[in-house]
């Protein structure tokens, strides 16, 4: 989790080899809108995602997430945003982010890009609400 990068990218990542997740709207047609993140980023905001939608599942190579669940994950993200303003350690920012078991040997980092998951938080939230209409989906699609 080294060197966290909460960049939106509108292209697959520059660099090929760095493991990466794209939101994509509608089911999975190449010409569709979407935007690719590093995983190591968007692991910051998976355990809110699943939380409100519990079939979301880190395992899957393709989550399909329809435009009504996602109503409920933006609600999710936007708590964590708000709750961010008054997070004072790394034990709270881990139960504001529903951060899974696995990553919270690394909350002490997280804690470090506090405001930088913030701002994630918010670029995600504006980017899937500008989506959100335009199909029944908005794809959360892993590349390893």
């Amino acid at each position: 989790m080294n060197g966290l990068n909460f960049k939106l990218y509108e292209n697959p990542l520059p660099d090929p080899e760095k493991a990466s997740v794209q939101l994509q709207v509608g089911k999975g047609k190449k010409n569709q809108p979407s935007i690719y993140v590093e995983s190591t980023a968007f692991d910051c905001i998976r355990g809110i995602i699943w939380n409100k939608h519990r079939e979301f599942s880190h395992q899957k190579k393709i989550n399909q997430i329809s435009n009504e669940d996602w109503v409920r994950c933006l609600k999710g993200l936007k708590d964590a945003v708000g709750a961010l303003e008054s997070c004072e350690d790394s034990n709270h920012l881990t139960k504001i982010l529903y951060t899974p078991n696995h990553l919270l040997s690394e909350k002490e980092l997280m804690f470090e890009h506090k405001h930088d998951i913030q701002q994630f938080l918010k670029d995600v939230i504006l980017w899937v609400e500008t989506h959100l209409k335009k199909g029944k989906y908005i794809l959360i699609i892993q590349h390893d």
